[in-house]
């Protein structure tokens, strides 16, 4: 067991990600993965499903979750590790934070509308997203009417206005994390070396675990050595989980490929 490969960080079409349930484990299978977890955003849709595919294929499974919260006016993740999904606080917060982001994705266009592009809120509204393409409604809304093309190209349309998802005030980490505890779970920071966080990993890593969070999410592929190193330093000092993932969301990120980086069993300390 201590060589089975493990990818603990993986999306599917139930948030940002391409692939359905199906194609998720198909392709765990396929790269020859033992150990993973579905953690989409603000959602447990897959999970039941992925779980009964992975019994069924002989794979373990770790019912998984990330979610979204608000520490010192940036926007963070923490995974749910072995989360009950069916526990009605956790299905609350989630909720709520899928109409906070749909609440901001509707500013947002209002802002571009003002902004004098070719968008209007009442054909947002009517637009109807396939989830299958990864990404968000408003990212896909507006590479349809031809104002962006990606991910890249969608941020600097709200020059002067802010990024959505800093300007969307999500729950408390204190609050996220209480919340994956009564379900059950375990609390992880997601990849501290993430480019879009405010502060940097050296300050979130242990605000973070004052917040509570239980582990760190040290193998990542947007955490360079310096990054993974001080997180497992920091992890064995304190007694902590430690965590890793490819972070895929199958094409929409082409970058992020299952299994990347190389982590095995005995590379993380998780109760499984």
């Amino acid at each position: 067991m201590k060589q089975d490969k493990v990818d603990l960080h993986i999306h599917t079409s139930a948030s940002d990600g391409t692939w359905t349930a199906e194609e998720v484990v198909e392709k765990i299978i396929r790269s020859d993965i033992k150990i993973f977890s579905i953690t989409d955003h603000n959602s447990v849709e897959n999970v039941e499903k992925v779980k009964i595919l992975a019994e069924e294929a002989g794979l373990t499974f770790i019912p998984g979750v990330e979610i979204d919260t608000t520490y010192d006016g940036g926007n963070y993740h923490i995974l749910g590790y072995g989360i009950d999904i069916y526990n009605e606080e956790l299905l609350k917060l989630i909720s709520a934070n899928t109409e906070i982001m749909e609440m901001k994705d509707e500013e947002s266009i209002e802002f571009l509308e003002r902004k004098g592009l070719n968008v209007s809120l009442a054909d947002y509204k009517n637009y109807e997203n396939d989830n299958t393409r990864g990404g968000w409604k408003a990212l896909n809304y507006l590479i349809d009417k031809k104002i962006c093309r990606n991910t890249k190209e969608f941020f600097p349309l709200f020059d002067g206005w802010g990024n959505p998802f800093n300007k969307t005030e999500f729950p408390s980490p204190k609050e996220v994390i209480e919340v994956i505890k009564k379900a059950g779970g375990i609390a992880i920071l997601a990849h501290p070396g993430a480019p879009f966080y405010r502060l940097d990993y050296d300050v979130i890593v242990p605000a973070m675990v004052k917040e509570g969070v239980m582990g760190i999410e040290c193998y990542h592929l947007e955490n360079n050595s310096q990054v993974t190193q001080f997180c497992l330093d920091f992890c064995k000092k304190n007694n902590l989980y430690i965590t890793g993932g490819s972070d895929c969301h199958g094409t929409f990120f082409a970058h992020r490929c299952l299994g990347k980086p190389s982590i095995t069993y005995e590379n993380i300390v998780l109760d499984l």
